[in-house]
């Protein structure tokens, strides 16, 4: 069964999985930043809490992932939050990363739009990888 998203098994999956994907290699090869994605609680999808997982991003590879501290949502160069539904539904596909930010869905905390902007191919595959390592949301159990 899959883990609950934005845990730590769940970042390791996306991990092992963002590293399996060609494409994403290709797409990312110059990114050396690290990232932290947010997810607000929402207690209609059993998210009772906020969750982070932080992604050390580096030349086309996943390095590392491990649930975020706010040492680490203070460092990180990029910071990407958004409501559980919206993860949801970009997990799912049926919302694009860039159109989310655009959007005012998924917000860019820190860091550049314009740099984020160069990179939409790599933010695709990012959760092409995420909806590949599955992930469930308790209320959906």
């Amino acid at each position: 069964m899959p883990s609950e998203v934005f845990t730590e098994e769940w970042s390791r999956a996306c991990c092992r999985a963002l590293n399996g994907r060609a494409a994403y290699a290709t797409v990312a090869a110059d990114w050396r930043d690290a990232v932290v994605l947010v997810m607000g609680a929402d207690a209609s999808l059993g998210i009772r809490e906020e969750r982070a997982v932080f992604l050390d991003l580096y030349e086309g590879a996943c390095r590392g992932t491990r649930l975020a501290t706010a040492d680490d949502r203070a460092a990180a160069p990029f910071v990407l939050g958004a409501e559980a539904a919206t993860w949801r539904r970009l997990l799912s596909g049926r919302l694009e990363p860039i159109s989310a930010v655009l959007g005012g869905e998924l917000r860019l905390e820190r860091g550049s739009l314009m740099a984020m902007a160069k990179y939409a191919s790599a933010a695709r595959e990012m959760l092409a990888a995420a909806a590949e390592a599955g992930g469930t949301f308790p209320a959906n159990r």
